[in-house]
């Protein structure tokens, strides 16, 4: 169907038919008679039409619509179709005109020099219009020819003297042609006299315009039987039309193509809003395009393609080697024909087909071409880089080319393509014959590897940790490797880079040289003191003589940067640190009490770090500079109990490593945030958190630091209740380094729990015993990280031993740690008191938790408070409580009841699942088990753990009247009369695997 050509298609038909009509009349009956004709009259001799346009406009289809409309006219049609390929034939479209006619006189002499314009012998040029004159005797003759630029030049010289002669003596001869663009050509002087002789109509065809294209989707919703549904939805076609005008520029060929690429349901009006995307058809239909624009118009859009609009049109003609103008005029016609925007492609689908038609050694060839030609032109190092990344092993050798590299990744990390400088740089690395500048390039991809393929980090570290053997790294980057090295376990490593260090250290060095060393000390300080310790006792005066910052009481060592690492590292350390009986930074002058001058309370000095951690985190956006800067900042609010601000600003900054696509970033700061949604009392998300932090980075990716997302994955598997998993969590193999790290201390005391929660209280007792012993020894003592004083206490009461368990939750108390903390100590506290004291101490633990916001706990304390009640004869209150710490529980995910008691777990059953004993019965034995049956045990445990009899029965496939049958048995047997007197310490795998 032809859109938008009504107006010409009636133009050219009534100047075609009007010969006809003429001819009827007499006029023109013979060679020599003389019309005048009239302007829409093709008997007026020697008239020409001229059907111009963009590629694929439609020409073609406009030529022959009109030759179909007038093919009973009573006009002699002759015609000829060109093409580039047959151009250089002599007389090639004289004889294809020519060969449906018959004449006596035989055959033409046409002859004449190949391939020139030169003039053809007047003895062809005359036989040729001898020939048409013969037909026109007979009637109106039209010639027609399609693509007329394309046409040899010796049958242009015989058309051109014919219809000369025609005008002259009025015969009825005329000629229509399309014209389309032969971008870059120049075209035969004898075409450019042909057209400056038309005197017939001259149609430029447009692209179709929106209105065009919304009548092509309605004329095909009318083919596929849809016209009724077009009617009800013309809003819908109307936004399809535009959507198809704007990714085609109304090229109807086009049009059509990226309609036969989609479903037939998105070819009419049942379509939806989504943008039109392009498939083969399309892809193939706009190769024809360019095709079409000359013989220079795939060479130059294969440059254009290559550049991706990075060059200008005189960079792109020395590309392509080409003509500026020919350039030129081939943007243009790919730009009319919708193929172009600009200098760029519409659609990154026919820039890769115009690439791909290149092979692989012209691909080379032109990349290194415009590398070279855009570096020349002073281009941005990012374009440059791109062709450069293209070229393989290709590479110029060249001094200027490592240069370019690194400044492109520096540009690219800006714009967050963190992959694309990764290449650079290692491509970077590979061209430098500069051993300095190698090592500078690969420190630097080493740091960006680790945001995008943190797993990989650790292979691109050891051509570093080479160069540090050897001795040629740096200072400065011998500084900056220290971190790497220790996360991954490489302690020995760390050890001689921070020796190399301080054996090239210069006499007088910049700040910047001394925050750095500084800022590794204090790393050592909060995260592996095992190694500070070695190191202080090895390197002596030279470690410490660099290291002696002035303490200036505002929780920053004087001179230090207001922000970077070194302030945040001080945060950090500063919190471990505080009130435990040492400096709050490494060299900072110690102070009666243990807390540095002008710090001398632990609130105080809290307050001041914390708020340097959040102004470094309110400055700082995430980058390879920042996020060691960020981790600790993060761990020091996390540590000084900061929830509420450590989990706005985590996943505000979790937020960001998302949209950088950085895993590294994200992982780590997953598992800090796992940490914050424990003490909130969330074990369901910390699980959730935690598994997610090690589906980013995997176990092998994470170093020592796996203690971290692992220590909180055990956590919140036991408080879910699913301790098989979290026992093969604690199996779980981990680096031998990480247990000398604050890492282990965050596993061991995790591992604490767990032992704690499945009846194992002499390991949980170790496990508590030594994470204490090593905070202690490491000066970080600090209940933020891991309230050891607690667990010891919890588990000593679980093994009957009360007064240790009170002497330590009171030490834990005497700590003045945060409210959380208290809350926790208090609870165990009072499990160890006398009963009547119990209900006073467990509201204040209640309070404090309530108020933090730690509803596990809570829960735990709550279900403490209404056991006391109980069991003080206060059965309603107790059952209040009890719903209460349920309900609290079930909805941060602590599915395990029946550990939520400070209690040793022998004495009761927790209160929501089974009443409490009153005061006085004597409690069965264990070893009154062993006369139970194993049918008999696995109810009777069951029964224990506050599962009702409908429960057991569903659970071990029997009937409510079997269990009810086990449960009389079971009393009977071991002389109780009621269900609460059931020993919740019988077989408690049993009741929880059943």
């Amino acid at each position: 169907m032809l859109v938008e050509r009504d107006e010409q298609i009636a133009k050219l038909t009534s100047w075609v038919t009007g010969a006809a009509r003429s001819h009827g009349t007499g006029h023109g009956a013979t060679y020599g008679t003389t019309l005048a004709g009239t302007p829409g009259d093709l008997s007026a001799p020697g008239r020409t039409a001229v059907i111009s346009g963009p590629v694929a406009s439609g020409k073609t289809a406009l030529l022959h619509r009109v030759l179909e409309r007038t093919a009973d006219s009573g006009v002699r049609l002759l015609s000829a179709v060109t093409s580039a390929a047959e151009q250089d034939i002599p007389f090639g479209v004289v004889e294809e005109l020519l060969r449906d006619t018959a004449d006596a006189s035989g055959p033409l002499p046409l002859h004449g020099p190949a391939g020139t314009e030169d003039l053809v012998p007047t003895q062809t040029l005359m036989a040729f219009h001898a020939r048409l004159a013969g037909l026109a005797a007979r009637g109106p003759v039209l010639i027609a020819i399609d693509d007329v630029q394309y046409a040899d030049p010796q049958s242009l010289h015989c058309l051109l003297y014919a219809l000369g002669r025609a005008r002259t003596a009025g015969a009825g001869l005329s000629l229509m042609v399309t014209r389309g663009p032969d971008a870059g050509a120049t075209p035969p002087r004898v075409l450019e006299e042909l057209f400056r002789r038309i005197e017939g109509p001259r149609l430029r065809l447009r692209p179709l315009s929106v209105r065009g294209v919304e009548a092509l989707l309605a004329h095909r919703a009318a083919e596929m039987d849809r016209s009724a549904a077009h009617a009800n939805a013309p809003a819908l076609t109307a936004r399809l039309a535009a959507a198809l005008h704007a990714a085609t520029g109304g090229n109807p060929l086009l049009v059509r193509g990226l309609l036969d690429d989609h479903d037939p349901r998105r070819r009419g009006v049942e379509a939806d809003d989504r943008p039109f995307q392009p498939g083969d058809r399309f892809v193939r239909d706009a190769l024809i395009c360019i095709h079409r624009t000359g013989a220079d118009g795939l060479r130059v859009a294969q440059g254009i393609a290559l550049l991706g609009g990075s060059g200008r049109l005189p960079l792109l003609a020395r590309l392509v080697e080409a003509e500026e103008r020919t350039v030129e005029e081939v943007v243009a016609a790919l730009g009319d024909a919708g193929i172009l925007q600009g200098s760029r492609f519409w659609h990154g689908a026919v820039r890769t087909a115009v690439l791909e038609s290149l092979d692989d050694e012209d691909v080379a060839r032109l990349r290194r071409r415009a590398a070279r030609l855009l570096y020349g032109a002073g281009a941005a190092p990012m374009a440059v880089a791109a062709h450069l990344l293209g070229l393989g092993s290709g590479v110029p050798d060249e001094e200027w080319v490592p240069g370019v590299l690194s400044d492109a990744a520096h540009t690219a990390l800006a714009s967050q393509r963190v992959g694309f400088a990764v290449r650079c740089l290692r491509l970077a690395e590979e061209c430098s014959s500069d051993q300095r500048e190698r090592i500078q390039l690969r420190s630097s991809m080493a740091k960006f590897i680790w945001r995008v393929n943190p797993s990989a980090w650790a292979r691109e570290l050891r051509p570093l940790n080479a160069a540090l053997h050897e001795g040629s790294l740096p200072v400065t980057e011998s500084l900056r490797l220290v971190g790497d090295l220790l996360w991954n376990g490489w302690i020995d490593d760390a050890a001689t880079a921070i020796q190399h260090a301080l054996e090239g250290w210069p006499g007088n060095p910049d700040p910047a040289m001394t925050a750095e060393l500084r800022s590794v000390r204090l790393v050592l300080a909060s995260t592996y003191p095992k190694l500070l310790d070695r190191l202080d006792g090895a390197l002596g005066p030279a470690w410490d003589g660099a290291l002696a910052p002035a303490w200036d009481g505002a929780a920053h060592p004087a001179g230090a940067a207001e922000d970077g690492i070194l302030a945040a590292m001080v945060a950090l350390h500063g919190i471990l640190s505080a009130g435990t009986g040492g400096p709050a930074a490494p060299g900072a002058p110690a102070a009666p009490g243990g807390t540095a001058p002008g710090v001398r309370d632990r609130a105080e000095a809290d307050e001041r770090l914390t708020e340097n951690a959040e102004r470094i985190l309110s400055g700082s956006r995430l980058t390879e500079e920042t996020h060691v800067t960020v981790r600790a900042c993060l761990l020091a609010l996390l540590y000084a109990e900061r929830l509420g601000a450590a989990t706005l600003w985590t996943d505000r900054l979790l937020e960001e490593a998302a949209e950088r696509g950085a895993p590294g970033w994200t992982a780590v700061m997953q598992a800090m945030r796992a940490h914050m949604a424990l003490r909130r009392g969330e074990p369901a998300q910390a699980r959730r958190l935690a598994e997610e932090a090690l589906e980013q980075l995997p176990p092998h990716g994470w170093g020592v630091g796996i203690g971290m997302p692992l220590s909180a994955l055990i956590e919140a598997r036991t408080a879910m209740g699913d301790h098989e998993a979290a026992a093969a969590l604690v199996d779980h193999p981990v680096p031998e380094q990480m247990l000398l790290t604050r890492y282990g201390l965050h596993f061991v005391y995790a591992r604490g729990r767990h032992q704690l929660a499945t009846g194992r209280h002499h390991a949980a007792l170790t496990d508590f015993m030594t994470c204490g012993r090593l905070m202690r020894e490491w000066n970080m003592d600090r209940a933020g990280l891991a309230p050891w004083r607690v667990g010891v206490a919890e588990a000593s009461l679980a093994l009957g031993n009360r007064d240790q368990a009170e002497r330590f939750a009171r030490e834990q108390l005497a700590e003045d740690p945060g409210p959380r903390v208290r809350g926790l100590a208090l609870r165990v506290l009072a499990g160890a008191r006398p009963l009547p004291e119990r209900p006073a101490l467990l509201d204040r633990a209640v309070a404090l938790l309530q108020e933090e916001g730690d509803s596990f706990e809570l829960a735990r304390a709550l279900t403490d408070l209404g056991t006391a009640h109980e069991r003080l004869g206060d059965t309603a209150q107790g059952k209040t409580y009890a719903r209460r710490a349920g309900r609290i529980a079930e909805a941060g995910g602590a599915r395990d009841l029946s550990q939520l008691q400070a209690e040793q777990p022998s004495q009761s059953a927790p209160p929501w699942l089974a009443a409490a004993p009153a005061p006085g019965p004597v409690r069965a034995q264990p070893a009154a088990a062993s006369i139970l049956t194993d049918a008999e045990r696995r109810v009777a445990a069951l029964a224990a753990h506050g599962y009702t009899n409908r429960e057991i029965g569903a659970k071990l496939f029997i009937t409510v009247s079997t269990v009810e049958q086990h449960l009389t048995r079971v009393y009977r047997k071991i002389n109780i009369t009621r269900r609460q007197d059931l020993p919740v310490s019988w077989d408690i795998d049993v009741a929880h695997t059943a």
